[in-house]
């Protein structure tokens, strides 16, 4: 919003303004941990989601049901990262491949439990005035990295180098064939 916006709303009851008097000593981490619970069907290579915890160090927790939807819908996008959102291209001529949802599929409610459980650290952050810190992007990484994790110590240790890790893939190392693909042809994101 511009200086000038702010200003047509004040005494409206709809904006707030502060000035933040706080020294600037640098940035504030946002810190989370995801845990998850999978089964693995080697024949199909399908992943499904059995349990999931996230856990943010968010500061001072303002609004828990808003904190609530930013863990969850977070971890859901982590997994769309992880094991479903693959983007193809052509070899050639370098055009996308994969042009619709339908293709590069984001995950939904189907793909998650209907239950996902969540937690939060709730110690006030001393460097803000209102004491939280932002949690957007980190629950996306843990719960991306939970999962990685958890499919691998599926298979034994096997380590994927690229995601997403989709069933193609799974069943690859399961039957003991060689990937598709090497690491300079795809695209990690």
């Amino acid at each position: 919003m511009t200086a000038r916006a702010v200003a047509g709303l004040v005494d409206t009851g709809l904006i707030g303004v502060a000035r933040d008097n706080m020294g600037q000593s640098g940035m504030v981490p946002a810190l989370a941990a995801g845990f998850i619970e999978i089964e693995l069907d080697v024949e199909t290579g399908k992943v499904e989601i059995i349990d999931y915890l996230g856990v943010a160090d968010c500061g001072t927790v303002t609004h828990p049901q808003g904190l609530s939807t930013q863990i969850k819908g977070g971890a859901v996008m982590g997994f769309g990262m992880a094991v479903t959102e693959r983007h193809l291209y052509d070899d050639v001529w370098g055009l996308p491949g994969s042009v619709g949802l339908y293709q590069v599929k984001p995950p939904s409610y189907l793909d998650v439990p209907s239950e996902m459980d969540w937690a939060a650290v709730n110690i006030a952050d001393p460097d803000n005035p209102v004491g939280s810190k932002g949690i957007g992007e980190p629950v996306m990484g843990c719960s991306a990295a939970a999962l990685l994790c958890a499919i691998s110590e599926a298979l034994e240790g096997h380590y994927f180098n690229r995601t997403p890790v989709v069933t193609d893939m799974i069943v690859n190392v399961c039957s003991g064939q060689p990937q598709s693909h090497t690491p300079l042809q795809v695209n990690t994101q």
